[in-house]
């Protein structure tokens, strides 16, 4: 997880920046999601006759991945949902943007001759949305060319119908799927519509409840050591029998009820933040998708891991701890600095001609209505 996600209106109506305390949670969520990958791609494997604090650290830092990456769509359901059609520049800007670092990534791997080239994985990585080089985003991709559809279906609505339906497909989807660990047919795209849908429903009627932010975000931290504890026991029961060992982040699912939770109190504590127009914050916030791009690439999330970082030298080491939490600072402090390079040296460059382009395209279309 992880996108452009929400980029089109998240800000002051009277100044016209971007609101800081939500671009903070971006930040926040792709940290999670950076300690996440680091957790299930670190090539961690643990004895499961005993159960060391290593083991539950790693267990502890996956919870958050899923998190993540709802938090993400649900502010982009947040903003987008009373957005008017998205520019052509936006699209474009967003399509570009992966393109790029699955060329220039491809290309980097090739001729360091770390990976063969090949004419299937060329054309591939030139059409990155269409075969899916990053799943999160094919299906946000998908997710922002529909939302101006999804909003005239979802502010028609009246707000009896509009609640029917979430809790139609939040049965389906969410509770069901947390007692069975069945999908009912959903997908990663219709699961994204769901909370697109959810996260427009609070910005249409409002955020519920009274509490703070403070209680808010604390309330969303003690549901995700709940949630942490049922890894725990399941840990437990699995010393005894391994069907509990294989099930023991069953509930880590971003389809989980306890993650939806997390997810959804983390969105409406940021709301509810205090917090001044930071300049820092939002450049740092502007990179996160690229943070994603990069870090979670095909080649250099196994390059990364592996032979950077040797993550699974640490698996039994006193200071995994301390060491994970250097390693994710490294990881999304780097990438920070390398999207933030291709936005000044190379996006800033076209984006003119894309915002010509779009400017063209919209008067055209307005002339022939």
């Amino acid at each position: 997880m992880y996108a452009q996600v929400s980029n089109d209106i998240r800000e002051n109506e009277t100044t016209g920046k971007r609101l800081s305390n939500f671009e903070l949670l971006r930040i926040l969520a792709m940290v999670m999601i950076v300690a996440h990958h680091f957790s299930v791609h670190g090539g961690f494997d643990f004895s499961t006759d005993t159960i060391s604090i290593n083991r539950l650290w790693i267990q502890f830092i996956q919870i958050g991945g899923k998190i993540g990456v709802n938090v993400f769509v649900l502010i982009s359901g947040y903003f987008l949902v009373s957005a008017k059609l998205p520019k052509i520049s936006k699209t474009l800007k967003l399509w570009l943007q992966v393109f790029t670092y699955s060329i220039v990534l491809f290309a980097v791997f090739t001729l360091a001759g770390i990976q063969p080239f090949g004419i299937k994985a060329f054309i591939q990585h030139i059409f990155p949305i269409l075969y899916g080089q990053w799943w999160f985003a094919s299906s946000y991709f998908i997710l922002y060319l529909a939302a101006p559809y999804l909003n005239i279906l979802l502010n028609a609505l009246t707000r009896s119908g509009y609640t029917k339906m979430l809790i139609l497909f939040g049965i389906c989807w969410c509770i069901l799927p947390t007692v069975t660990g069945c999908t009912l047919e959903s997908n990663n795209l219709l699961w994204f519509i769901f909370l697109y849908a959810l996260a427009g429903y609070l910005r249409i009627y409002g955020m519920p409840g009274k509490l703070g932010s403070a209680a808010c975000i604390g309330l969303s931290f003690l549901v995700t050591l709940l949630t942490f504890g049922t890894a725990v026991v399941f840990d437990y029961l699995g010393l005894q029998n391994s069907f509990w060992l294989s099930h023991a982040t069953f509930f880590y699912d971003m389809q989980s009820l306890p993650i939806v939770l997390v997810s959804v109190l983390l969105l409406i504590g940021f709301s509810r933040l205090h917090v001044q127009y930071n300049h820092i914050i939002n450049v740092i916030s502007s990179a996160t998708f690229g943070v994603y791009l990069i870090h979670d690439n095909r080649y250099v999330r196994g390059y990364l891991w592996s032979e950077i970082f040797h993550t699974t030298a640490y698996s039994d080491s006193h200071v995994l701890i301390p060491y994970s939490l250097l390693v994710i600072a490294v990881v999304f402090l780097g990438c920070t600095v390398i999207e933030l390079l291709r936005i000044y040296l190379l996006e800033k460059k076209y984006l003119p001609a894309l915002e010509a382009l779009s400017e063209k395209f919209h008067t055209r279309k307005d002339n022939h209505q």
